[in-house]
């Protein structure tokens, strides 16, 4: 794909003008692109290769991938060929970096290349719903495919931007109180102490104390803020960081394990379901179901649990029994619905009780951690109070009676 830019002048006011960004793989295609009712093309320049690389690395947000797979679906069940419903969704699209892949993805599926891998030379896609698309098109049902990952990644978006709200404000609360009380031990006990030693007052034992932390904290306070400032970075560019901490933190809090099991087991009961309710043999299935949870612990015991399905001839629930990471209740319920043929409903009923449980737990998991929060607002709060106003309330009588001598 290349990146052009196309100039568009208003055919009734012709001083009236637009430029436009697009991909297309010509200067024609670029042209049609562009095209706006009541404009005109009037030119179309090449953009600078670096240009074209920022554009076409950028992959797709959370949002427009659940639009373009909820018009994708809705357009396949009105028998509306995936190349032509491509076409017609580019068409119009406000980002031009996203219009031009679609256009390329459909100008591939008509060379001849199989859906998922023209999705897949996009790379904007990961791999989770390259993996489904491919599952889609195997079963014949690309627009199930389609319209279970339109839900999926919803649902994904709800839980992350609930977990983000219930991290981001405690945490800024927290570094605000930080810098405060940094900023209350280091100057304003500081003046506390020299108005003191000004009128020749000898603290009393509970104010040494005080002035003793402080001026622990005026010589280590710079130290601290470059470790935390290297934490915050180390956390958010190492995954490696953040995995061991959640580990960490998952071993000594029985809410947190909770949470992330649930948001776990919500991503894999769901993939499963989707495969198998649309034609993939179970062992499939599981194999690519266990794919949605390949950068966690659970990923391998799942995908080994599918292998010996696969291999042995063992009921699925009993394989999985020998790899014990999900709820007992899971294995249960699968158990069921395969001697009972109704593993379909089995599976969808699972998926809507984890994500009701999850976003119990999500919101359990929220109000401890403002309570927590707000725990330690306060005693920061005492810490600074305690500094700044506590040595002036002891030294005052002092202070009148030294005066009144």
């Amino acid at each position: 794909m290349n990146g052009f830019q196309v100039t568009l002048r208003n055919i009734k006011k012709p001083e009236v003008s637009k430029v436009i960004a697009v991909e297309a793989l010509n200067r024609d295609q670029a042209s049609l692109l562009a095209a706006r009712e009541g404009f005109r093309v009037a030119l179309v320049k090449p953009l600078p290769s670096s240009h074209q690389r920022s554009q076409t690395n950028r992959p797709i947000s959370t949002k427009d991938a659940i639009k373009l797979f909820r018009g994708l679906a809705s357009m396949l069940r009105a028998n509306i060929s995936t190349a032509d419903a491509l076409l017609y969704y580019a068409q119009g699209l406000p980002d031009p970096a996203l219009q031009g892949s679609l256009i390329s993805i459909r100008n591939r599926l008509e060379a001849g290349l199989p859906v998922h891998i023209a999705f897949a030379k996009e790379r904007k896609f990961d791999s989770t719903i390259i993996t489904m698309i491919e599952a889609g098109a195997d079963a014949g049902q690309l627009h199930e495919a389609f319209s279970s990952m339109a839900r999926k990644l919803k649902v994904e978006m709800m839980f992350a931007s609930k977990l983000r709200n219930a991290l981001m404000v405690p945490c800024l609360v927290i570094l605000f109180q930080i810098v405060l009380f940094i900023w209350s031990q280091v100057s304003v006990v500081s003046q506390v102490e020299g108005t003191l030693k000004s009128i020749r007052q000898e603290p009393d034992p509970l104010s040494k104390v005080i002035f003793s932390f402080s001026h622990v904290v005026q010589m280590t306070w710079p130290f601290f803020i470059i470790a935390l400032t290297a934490f915050i970075v180390g956390l958010f560019r190492s995954k490696e960081l953040r995995a061991r901490l959640l580990h960490f933190f998952m071993s000594r809090w029985r809410l947190l394990t909770k949470l992330v099991m649930g948001l776990r087991q919500t991503a894999y009961v769901g993939t499963l379901q989707m495969l198998y309710a649309n034609g993939i043999n179970l062992a499939r299935a599981a194999t690519l179901a266990a794919k949605v949870v390949q950068e966690t612990p659970i990923y391998t015991p799942l995908l080994t649990s599918a292998q010996i399905y696969e291999s042995s001839g063992l009921p699925f629930a009993e394989a999985l029994k020998k790899n014990a990471v999900l709820d007992p209740q899971v294995i249960h319920m699968i158990g069921i619905g395969e001697k009972s043929a109704s593993l379909p409903e089995q599976l969808e009923m699972l998926r809507d009780i984890y994500e009701e449980d999850t976003a119990q737990t999500m919101s359990d998991f929220t109000q401890i951690i403002n309570f927590i929060t707000l725990a330690m607002a306060m005693c920061l709060i005492a810490l600074v109070f305690a500094g700044a106003m506590l040595p002036i309330f002891l030294m005052g009588p002092r202070m009148m009676a030294s005066g009144a001598m």
